[in-house]
């Protein structure tokens, strides 16, 4: 008897649904809206799980991110990340000096450290404090410490000072202001240069506008990892990461 009922209820079910979707077909896309979103906060749940467990890994010298070496294909010359907090605290500087030291361990030569507004750049001299800091805890085995030099766009007058740079690990402060601001204040000076003769007409081109730009030492990242569950670069300088691989 139980199972007649339920035999004739299902039908009786997709009956009226049909009957419900006819009448409002707006909550046809509202109920896939929703499965849509529990769907993706499934994935999003799937992803986490794994951080759970990695958060209590940190590594504490660099002899523990040996093994994590060798199972990468391939380690970028230059790495520029999104700073990740929009507060920026004595703990994020921390975090800052850590993840420059292990930059070092992996080879990475450049470390672009991207905050929009531009406050990092005033506590270069406290990072680069907790940079030393770090270097004498988490590479204590190495015989010789590596010198890790931060620095800015805006605090670099020529590019000969880039080529005598002896630096282990150059560590580049960057901001909104050295992305499309730069481009427009480069095409100013060049078009200036133009006018005044300094330069002929024919010799404007990408090529000498690249070679302007990359005056201010902020150098083609291999790789762009933003630390974000969006997808938003908050005005990183554009013209060095046309083909940057972005995490």
């Amino acid at each position: 008897m139980v199972s007649t009922e339920i035999f004739l209820f299902i039908p009786l079910l997709l009956i009226g649904l049909v009957i419900i979707f006819y009448r409002r077909p707006d909550l046809i896309y509202n109920l896939l809206l929703v499965i849509l979103h529990f769907m993706y906060s499934l994935y999003k749940l799937y992803l986490s799980i794994p951080l759970l467990f990695l958060r209590n890994r940190t590594p504490t010298c660099a002899s523990q991110l040996s093994g994590d070496i060798k199972y990468l294909d391939k380690i970028p010359k230059h790495l520029a990340v999104m700073f990740w907090s929009d507060d920026i605290q004595e703990e994020r500087l921390i975090e800052a000096a850590q993840l420059c030291c292990w930059a070092w361990c992996f080879g990475v030569k450049t470390v672009s450290i991207y905050e929009p507004e531009g406050h990092l750049k005033e506590y270069i001299q406290l990072l680069q404090y907790h940079i030393n800091s770090v270097s004498r805890e988490f590479i204590s085995l190495e015989k010789i410490l590596p010198t890790i030099q931060v620095t800015s766009p805006s605090s670099i007058s020529s590019p000969i000072e880039n080529e005598t740079n002896q630096s282990d690990l150059l560590v580049n402060l960057i901001s909104r202001s050295d992305g499309r601001a730069r481009i427009v204040e480069t095409t100013k000076s060049l078009t200036k240069d133009v006018i005044q003769e300094k330069i002929k007409y024919d010799d404007v081109n990408i090529q000498e506008l690249d070679r302007r730009l990359k005056i201010f030492q902020i150098p083609e990242p291999q790789l762009l990892i933003s630390f974000s569950s969006r997808i938003d670069l908050d005005g990183f300088p554009p013209w060095q990461i046309h083909l940057t691989e972005i995490l």
